[in-house]
């Protein structure tokens, strides 16, 4: 491993404990758009971390316009954020979160949001996870339409570069099989696997992570493991 000089975090699944909320969502569409349902596994392991465009013409129409592939993900991140309103005690950062990012920022180490997410849905998080105290929009990488998502490198190749960094200069943390692909073609230093206790095993034989946690409670040992 290379030395970590910042750290790129994935967001949804990862700092944000929200997985089943986007199979909730995903399963509706699947029934809306009149399809057979998926299991809990399936989505977990082969829809995560992608960009809606990419899952809509993978898993639900393969020639999709541009338009067809905008309404669903209007859609789909429309549901998802009716299910985070209605569950408003869910809306907190995983444990621990604010305080490694409290840490992180008083030792000016440098730290990127790279999430396949769109801008809604990161505004969303704004105004609800008070994500403003440790970032802005120039430290988050999100789905704008302008590079390829995740499982290509491209994001975290972009997150590497907010940060002044090489790829092979960062830690990743991630909770899916695509992420974590990215991650390792991105040639990231380390490549940390994050979700939460009770869900599918997000992973697949392809995804090689170097440590699993379920939470971030042990920071401080996580950053050390890091070398930070």
């Amino acid at each position: 491993m290379g030395a970590v000089k910042g750290i790129l975090f994935d967001f949804n699944g990862t700092l944000f404990f929200d997985s089943d909320l986007h199979i909730e969502a995903f399963l509706e569409c699947f029934r809306r758009y009149s399809l057979p349902p998926q299991d809990r596994e399936y989505i977990v392991k082969n829809i995560f971390g992608r960009t809606n465009a990419a899952i809509f013409r993978e898993h639900y129409c393969p020639d999709a316009t541009d338009a067809q592939a905008a309404e669903f993900e209007h859609l789909k991140e429309g549901l998802y954020m009716d299910m985070c309103r209605a569950r408003a005690s869910r809306l907190s950062l995983v444990s621990g979160v604010p305080e490694m990012l409290d840490y992180l920022s008083e030792r000016g180490i440098p730290f990127c949001i790279a999430t396949g997410s769109p801008l809604e849905n990161v505004e969303f998080y704004f105004e609800h996870l008070g994500l403003g105290k440790w970032f802005t929009l120039d430290n988050i990488v999100y789905c704008d339409g302008s590079f390829a998502g995740k499982p290509a490198p491209d994001i975290y190749r972009l997150a590497a570069q907010r940060l002044g960094l090489d790829a092979s200069e960062c830690a990743v943390f991630e909770d899916g099989t695509s992420g974590i692909l990215a991650a390792r073609a991105a040639g990231a230093a380390s490549v940390i696997a994050v979700w939460e206790n009770g869900l599918p095993c997000p992973l697949t034989e392809q995804a090689h992570a170097d440590a699993v946690y379920h939470s971030f409670e042990d920071w401080k040992q996580i950053l050390t493991s890091l070398g930070i």
